[in-house]
């Protein structure tokens, strides 16, 4: 459980405190995610990455107001020791074309197999999300072709962000969630992995006054789709065949709490539930009236 959020401007003028807006939506996404916080973005010709072992609460975020992207992510640990900064999103790569950073959302089961099976080379990074980027590296090529490649190579639950040094933004939709906005008249799309922290998170910012007016279109993108964002703003879509058909003990996020997982999902509960001031023993309580897990947790998110 972890959190995209980002921001594109194809207007070609800055917009007058752009930190804010940032920093406001990755705030919101600790809802998903308290570990570590990171953002990327590109400026004079440089791919820049600022990623911390934080909440987002303890972080200020800075960056000129004539940014083009800003792609950003939360993290909620679940494989690499989030002290070592390394294992945090977004992660940085390089292809022949281009360099980019990628952010994901969910959990991958086969990246040690994917690593042996694809002859890649080992790395000090114990993310499983960070295989995302050795397959891309291993096509030398930042594509629609290659990302489909590793979209169909990796398991489990995922959305991915993807930021180049072109400018050029990708979403890669699986089953985990992914909310995007569209102001035509700012010519800015803004986007976080649901609906709730998106909206809240553009509470008091110059975007508010458009969404009361309805001056906004929500954009939907769907499981199996590519989507980019080009510096003229335009968006080009393609597809991957992507298999939803998952079970087991990872898959918590989609099917809920009562399958296999009801133990891994009430650990990872438990140990959000601390970031919010509720310890274990509370939620015990609450299970033994009669509270199902999902109950808590949509109770813990919508009273923090």
């Amino acid at each position: 459980m972890c959190c995209l959020f980002g921001i594109y401007n194809y207007s070609g003028s800055e917009i007058k405190g752009l930190s804010k807006v940032t920093n406001s939506l990755a705030r919101e996404a600790t809802a998903r995610g308290m570990d570590a916080t990171g953002i990327a973005y590109n400026h004079k010709g440089n791919l820049l990455i600022h990623k911390e072992p934080k909440s987002a609460y303890s972080i200020t975020f800075r960056h000129p107001d004539n940014v083009t992207a800003i792609m950003g992510h939360t993290r909620h640990t679940t494989q690499g020791n989030e002290k070592h900064n390394f294992n945090n999103h977004p992660f940085p790569g390089n292809c022949k074309n281009l360099k980019f950073a990628l952010a994901h959302n969910g959990i991958l089961i086969n990246d040690k197999s994917l690593r042996w099976n694809l002859k890649l080379p080992k790395t000090k990074i114990e993310t499983d999300s960070f295989i995302a980027v050795q397959i891309l590296e291993s096509q030398r090529q930042l594509s629609d072709e290659s990302i489909k490649y590793m979209a169909e190579k990796v398991d489990g639950s995922f959305s991915f962000t993807i930021l180049d040094t072109s400018d050029t933004l990708w979403f890669v939709k699986g089953d985990s969630p992914l909310s995007i906005i569209h102001f035509p008249k700012q010519k800015v799309y803004v986007y976080a992995s649901t609906d709730e922290i998106l909206y809240k998170a553009l509470v008091g910012t110059e975007f508010f006054t458009e969404i009361k007016n309805g001056e906004f279109e929500e954009i939907d993108i769907q499981e199996g789709q590519i989507m980019k964002i080009l510096p003229d703003g335009t968006i080009v879509t393609s597809r991957f065949n992507y298999i939803n058909d998952y079970y087991g003990d990872y898959c918590w996020w989609r099917y809920g709490s009562s399958i296999l997982g009801e133990s891994t999902y009430l650990d990872d509960l438990k140990n959000i539930a601390k970031g919010y001031g509720y310890d274990s023993e509370t939620i015990d309580e609450l299970l033994n009236s009669g509270f199902t897990t999902d109950e808590i947790e949509e109770y813990i998110y919508c009273c923090e």
